[in-house]
């Protein structure tokens, strides 16, 4: 195999990959941007909502953090669409090359006929062919070749037709790719001006943090200790409810059970021990609700109308201070000024609590599942109450000294935290 076709044969299984690509993940690009343009569009109202307050904050840190990584994938997405744009690009251009050359060919072998048609134009000259046959079946066969010939001239003239559409057709299509693709090579410089911008502002901002290390490490102790205050009283409602869902199933397994015949024992003999629950029972309807909640995993909505996580679950070293790592219980929601918490699936409000530096939470059941809302300046339900998904349960509190507004979900399944990313919808 020589040189030449192993090249070609490798353009080929390239080209058909790219082109595979291309065509399963132009849609999913295109609605990635949407996303990332809208994110970034609220990233940025959020940004100057925090620009306000002239005072530096960890949040306006992390807000501009959120931006330059919603920018980079941006940027990573816009240059996937010109890579494929590109590979139409060619595969157009090539393909124009080739209708070119066909259609060149067809009107030279048109011409030719043309011109061998006015030669033999007359009548007596195509009558003359026929006569001067040696017998009738040359005669037929003259006749036959002088009517297909005809047929096929016409043929010819109808394919230049078809090749000159299609060939136009091309061209126009090439026109819009080109122009698409300078602009989003512009979009895409556009989007690296700005994340340069923000790039420097990050710097800027983190430097200036840094100089503010002792009150960030305070700052850091009092949502530590009121994160430890609102796990613990959350784990005392879980417990709560863990033994009030075993208390119901016991009642329920009790009243489903025959009368026993008791025994006597027989002297000598102790009475055996009763056995140990090792594992939580739920009744059906926990389990049903439990279902529902869980088939939803994915798809749940977001607690607010608008806002983007600013700290995501586990655990993750501290934007600023060095060597230190925080853990999150949830995920933290940075949102608009009074934005509304709502209810992210049915259930009932297991509790309404207040927590010192926390602000305060709700609570609401889910069968087994729980989700918890917290830093609410205000809450308008009541424990017991039931909700429906998109129910309003608070307002998320505003943090005065740093302009920021953020919201705090958890998701409980038992006494097992949950990350909530997971279960909202993308």
């Amino acid at each position: 195999m020589n040189r030449f076709v192993k090249s070609a044969l490798l353009f080929i299984i390239l080209f058909s990959g790219v082109f595979a690509l291309g065509q399963n993940s132009k849609s999913d690009l295109e609605q990635k941007k949407k996303k990332l343009l809208r994110e970034i569009s609220e990233t940025n109202q959020l940004i100057d909502e925090t620009r306000k307050n002239k005072k530096l904050s960890i949040s306006q840190l992390k807000v501009l953090n959120k931006s330059i990584e919603d920018r980079k994938k941006l940027i990573g997405v816009m240059q996937s669409e010109v890579t494929i744009l590109n590979t139409t690009i060619f595969s157009n251009e090539r393909k124009i090359g080739e209708l070119s050359s066909d259609l060149s060919r067809l009107k030279q072998n048109y011409a030719r006929m043309v011109k061998l048609a006015y030669m033999n134009k007359n009548q007596q000259s195509t009558l003359m062919l026929i006569f001067s046959s040696k017998d009738f079946q040359q005669a037929y066969k003259r006749l036959y070749y002088l009517k297909s010939y005809g047929v096929y001239r016409r043929s010819q003239a109808e394919l230049i037709k078809e090749s000159q559409v299609e060939l136009n057709t091309k061209s126009t299509v090439l026109k819009q790719d080109l122009s698409t693709k300078k602009v989003l090579l512009g979009n895409e410089v556009v989007q690296k001006i700005e994340l340069s911008k923000e790039k420097v502002e990050q710097e800027q901002t983190l430097t200036q943090l840094k100089k503010k290390e002792k009150n960030l490490k305070k700052d850091l102790e009092k949502k530590v200790l009121a994160s430890k205050k609102l796990d613990k009283e959350i784990q005392r409602i879980i417990e709560r409810e863990i033994e009030k869902e075993r208390l119901l199933a016991l009642a329920k397994t009790k009243k489903e059970k025959k009368p026993i015949i008791e025994k006597p024992i027989k002297p000598g003999v102790s009475e055996p021990k009763p056995a140990v629950v090792t594992e939580l029972k739920v009744t059906p309807e926990t389990k049903l609700l439990s279902g529902k909640f869980e088939s939803n995993k994915g798809r749940l909505p977001w607690p607010v109308d608008k806002g983007i996580i600013t700290e995501s679950f586990g655990m993750h070293p501290h934007p600023v201070l060095k060597n230190i790592t925080t853990y999150n219980n949830g995920i933290n929601i940075t949102t608009s000024s009074n934005a509304t918490v709502k209810s992210i699936y049915d259930g009932e409000v297991s509790a309404v609590i207040s927590i010192p530096g926390a602000n305060m939470a709700v609570i609401v059941k889910h069968g087994e599942y729980l989700s918890v809302y917290s830093n609410l300046t205000t809450v308008n339900v009541s424990k017991g109450q039931q909700v429906k998904a998109g129910n309003g349960l608070g307002v998320a509190a505003k943090d005065e000294a740093d302009g920021k507004t953020e919201a705090h979900l958890e998701i409980w399944k038992g006494r097992t935290k949950l990350n909530p990313s997971e279960w909202i919808a993308r």
